[in-house]
């Protein structure tokens, strides 16, 4: 079997954590690494596992996704960072981008849209799954 790509997923409404992790693990091609329930605890997560890539919630409590999401470029540039949110407020979604998330999905899209968008950054990132191994 072919080796996956591992996820970290930041989320802090489990009942979203668990959609999501089973959105990606149900695909074959992920894993779901690490589990994070606010944006500090994604931060250091993401230093102990080295995922391959992130699905960041924005609004999180302790520390949000957009000041999750700049630790983490400051520290991984490369760390594909795919960000996430129920609501689709532009300033959010810019402040995000701005921070150094590489795309948006939109929650209610994310059955259709996450997975591709995954896959297209870490192909983009040259981060071969199969180069892992």
């Amino acid at each position: 079997m072919a080796p996956l790509f591992r996820i970290l997923v930041a989320e802090d409404d489990e009942s979203f954590l668990d959609a999501i992790a089973l959105l990606l693990e149900q695909d074959g091609r992920f894993v779901v690494c690490a589990r994070a329930r606010d944006g500090r605890e994604a931060v250091r997560l993401a230093k102990e596992v080295a995922p391959d890539a992130v699905v960041m919630d924005i609004e999180m409590p302790v520390l949000d996704g957009v000041a999750a999401t700049r630790r983490l470029r400051a520290a991984a540039p490369e760390l594909p960072i795919v960000a996430v949110s129920g609501h689709d407020y532009e300033e959010r979604v810019l402040e995000i981008r701005q921070a150094g998330a590489d795309d948006y999905v939109r929650k209610a899209r994310m059955a259709v849209e996450l997975r591709r968008v995954l896959v297209t950054l870490l192909g983009a990132a040259g981060r071969s799954a199969r180069s892992r191994a």
